[in-house]
C-alpha cells in the first residue's frame, strides 16, 4: 500500500451556493475507495474533536477509506451562516453526493460520528441521499427538540455551557472590531469561570451573551419555543424509513437517549438495523467511565470503538475485507442485532443479546408507592406531600447530567440528596431473588398541586446493603406538558394522574439489595427552575416563583418496571 495524503480546505459548494471545507484522509494512490464522512461543528483540525472520540481517520484511511472530515456550514473553516441542526439536512445530502462524485472514492459513501457529529449523520440519513450506504449513530440526537427539552423541561446546565463554548467561535468570525471581540471574549470567559452563577442567572432567556441573536441564535429558539418548532426536519419521528444499514449506540445514562430509541423503534431490528445499549451517560462513552464506577466489559473512546467503526462499515462497503479481529467489535456485530450491557451490584455487569428492544422476554412488573415509605407489590394507600421552592432547588447529582463544572455524571451516590425535606422517598424490602431490569421504566403518579404548574422529577435507585445509593435511572415532567401541548394548566388543588418515562435501562438489582423511587420538583442545574406559575420559567425571574406544596395519592401510583425473567 502507498502512502497516506491528507488533502486538506478541499471545497464543495452546495445547492445554495455556500463553499463548505474538508481534510481528506486517504491512500495516495489513484484507486477509489468508499468514503466515511465526518461533519464536525468543532473545527476539522482539532486532533482532540476528530481522532480521539470514537475513530481515528488517519486509521481508517489506512484501513482502505477515503475519510472525508468536514467543517459544517458556518463553523471554522466553512463559509455560510450555522442554523444549528436544520441545515445539516440538505448539507448532509449535499455532502454525500458530492464525496460519491469525486475521483477517489468509489461510489459508496457511509457517515458515523457522536454527540452533534451523530446530528449531522441522523440528518443526512432523513435525507436519503442515493450514494448513502451505512451509517454509525452514537450518543446524538435524532430529534434535537425532545432533547433540548425533556419531559418540557430546559436541558439547562448542559446547553448553557455547550452554548457558550459554541460562541467564542461566534465571536471570532464575526465582522465586529477587534476591540468588540475582545469585550464579548471576556464576557464569554467569565460567564464559563462562573458557570454555576450563571446558570442560576433569570430570566434564563437573557443569560449574557447567550442572549445576543448574532452570537448564539439558536438560544432564543431552545428557551422561547417550547413546542420545539425550530426542528422541521425529525428523523426519530417523520424523516423517511430506509433501507440503510445502520448501527445505533446508545448510553443508558445519556441526556440524547430517548430520541435515539425512538428513531431505532421505526425500523426492526435485524442484521441492517442493530443496536448497542450501554451503561455510559454521554461523555463515559468516550472514555469508559461512569461517574463512580466503571465497567471494564463496557470501555469506552478511540481504543473500545475504532474496530467497532471499521468493522461495520467494512461489513457493508469493503465485504471482501478481513474481519476485524476485536473481540468487543465481534461481540457487537456478530451477535443477535441489539446488544446490552446490564450492570449489577458494584463494578459487576455482562453483555447480553437479542432480537429487540426492549427484549421481548421484558414483562412489565409494577410496583406501589404505599405509605411509610414503602415501596410495595400490593397497591398502596395514603398519600405524601413535597415542597417545591425554586429558590433552594433540589440539585443534580450525577446520571444523565453532563457538564463536568456544575457537578459529575453517572453513578453517584443519592443518599444525601434523597435525605432532603422537598424529596419524597418510596423503598422496597430487601430483594429474595435478583431483579433484572431491561427496557423503559415508568412512572404512574396521581399528583395534586398548589401551583398552576410544577415539575416532577423521578430517580429510580438501588440501595446496596452497606447503604450505597446507585441511581439507575431517571425522568422528568413538566405537568403543564403532559398532554402532549404547553398550556394544559393545572387547577391548584385537583389530583392528575400523570405518566413519567424514565431512561431506558439495563441493570440487576441483586438479591438482598432494594430497590428505591424518589420524586422531587427539581433537579438543579440539570435542568430550568419551574416557577409554579403560568409564566414560561425560562422567562421568568426567580423574584416571581411561588412555592408550591405537591402531594401524591399512593391509591394509583406505581412504578412499572421490565422485568426479565
Amino acid at each position: 500500500m502507498s502512502g497516506l495524503r491528507i488533502d486538506t480546505d478541499v471545497e464543495m459548494t452546495t445547492r445554495d451556493g455556500v463553499v463548505l471545507r474538508a481534510d481528506v484522509y486517504r491512500v495516495d494512490d489513484d484507486r477509489p475507495r468508499p468514503a466515511l464522512l465526518h461533519r464536525t461543528p468543532y473545527d476539522k483540525t482539532s486532533p482532540t474533536l476528530v481522532s480521539a472520540l470514537v475513530a481515528d481517520p488517519v486509521a481508517l484511511a489506512r484501513a482502505g477509506y477515503a475519510v472525508v472530515v468536514q467543517d459544517v456550514r458556518g463553523r471554522f473553516a466553512s463559509d455560510g451562516v450555522l442554523d444549528f441542526g436544520e441545515q445539516e439536512h440538505d448539507d448532509g445530502y449535499d455532502a454525500v453526493e458530492w464525496a460519491a462524485a469525486q475521483p477517489w472514492c468509489d461510489g459508496q459513501v457511509g457517515v458515523y460520528g457522536s454527540s452533534y457529529h451523530a446530528i449531522t449523520a441522523y440528518a443526512a440519513l432523513a435525507a436519503a441521499p442515493p450514494h448513502l450506504r451505512a451509517a454509525l449513530v452514537m450518543i446524538g440526537a435524532a430529534d434535537l427538540s425532545t432533547t433540548v427539552r425533556p419531559g418540557g423541561l430546559l436541558e439547562l446546565g448542559f446547553l448553557t455551557g455547550y452554548s457558550l463554548g459554541q460562541c467564542v467561535g461566534q465571536v471570532v468570525r464575526s465582522d465586529r472590531t477587534g476591540e468588540e471581540k475582545a469585550s464579548l471574549l471576556q464576557r464569554i470567559g467569565a460567564a464559563a469561570a462562573d458557570l454555576r452563577g450563571t446558570v442560576a442567572h433569570t430570566p434564563v432567556a437573557g443569560i449574557d451573551v447567550l442572549a445576543d441573536p448574532d452570537l448564539a441564535p439558536w438560544w432564543a429558539a431552545w428557551v422561547r419555543d417550547e413546542s420545539g418548532g425550530y426542528v422541521t426536519r425529525s428523523a426519530a419521528r417523520d424523516a423517511p424509513v430506509t433501507d440503510v444499514p445502520v448501527l445505533s449506540v446508545v448510553g443508558t445514562r445519556d441526556f440524547m437517549q430517548p430520541s435515539m430509541l425512538t428513531a431505532f423503534g421505526r425500523r426492526d431490528a435485524g442484521e441492517r438495523h442493530r443496536l448497542v445499549v450501554g451503561p455510559w451517560a454521554h461523555n463515559g462513552t468516550y472514555t469508559g467511565n461512569v461517574g463512580a464506577r466503571t465497567w471494564a466489559a463496557a470501555p469506552g473512546g478511540v481504543g473500545a470503538w475504532q474496530s467497532v467503526v471499521q468493522g461495520w462499515f467494512d461489513r457493508w462497503l469493503r465485504p471482501d475485507a478481513d474481519p476485524v479481529a476485536a473481540p468487543l467489535a465481534r461481540r457487537l456485530l456478530d451477535g443477535p442485532p441489539v446488544a446490552w450491557f446490564a450492570t449489577g451490584p458494584g463494578a459487576s455487569g455482562a453483555w447480553a443479546g437479542g432480537e429487540s428492544w426492549p427484549p421481548a422476554d421484558a414483562r412489565p412488573v409494577d410496583w406501589h408507592l404505599d405509605d411509610g415509605g414503602a415501596l410495595s407489590r400490593d397497591p398502596g394507600a395514603g398519600e405524601s406531600t413535597y415542597v417545591h421552592d425554586a429558590a433552594t432547588p433540589v440539585p443534580t447529582v450525577g446520571g444523565a447530567f453532563t457538564c463536568a463544572p456544575l457537578g459529575p455524571d453517572g453513578v453517584q451516590d443519592q443518599a444525601a440528596r434523597q435525605a432532603r425535606d422537598d424529596v419524597v422517598v418510596w423503598t422496597s424490602p430487601r430483594l429474595d431473588d435478583d431483579l433484572e431490569v431491561v427496557g423503559e421504566p415508568v412512572l404512574t403518579l396521581r399528583v395534586a398541586s398548589t401551583g398552576e404548574d410544577t415539575d416532577v422529577v423521578v430517580v429510580v435507585s438501588d440501595v446496596e446493603p452497606d447503604g450505597y445509593v446507585a441511581n439507575v435511572s431517571e425522568g422528568a415532567l413538566r405537568l403543564r406538558t403532559r398532554e402532549g401541548g404547553t398550556e394544559d394548566w393545572l387547577v391548584p388543588g385537583r389530583t392528575y394522574e400523570v405518566r413519567v418515562p424514565l431512561l431506558h435501562t439495563a441493570h440487576r438489582f441483586a438479591a438482598g439489595h432494594r430497590l428505591r423511587v424518589d420524586v422531587a420538583g427539581s433537579s438543579f442545574p440539570r435542568f430550568s427552575r419551574n416557577l409554579g406559575t403560568r409564566e414560561v420559567p425560562e422567562l421568568g425571574r426567580i423574584e416571581d416563583a411561588v412555592v408550591t406544596v405537591q402531594t401524591v395519592s399512593h391509591t394509583g401510583s406505581w412504578l412499572t418496571l421490565p422485568v426479565r425473567g
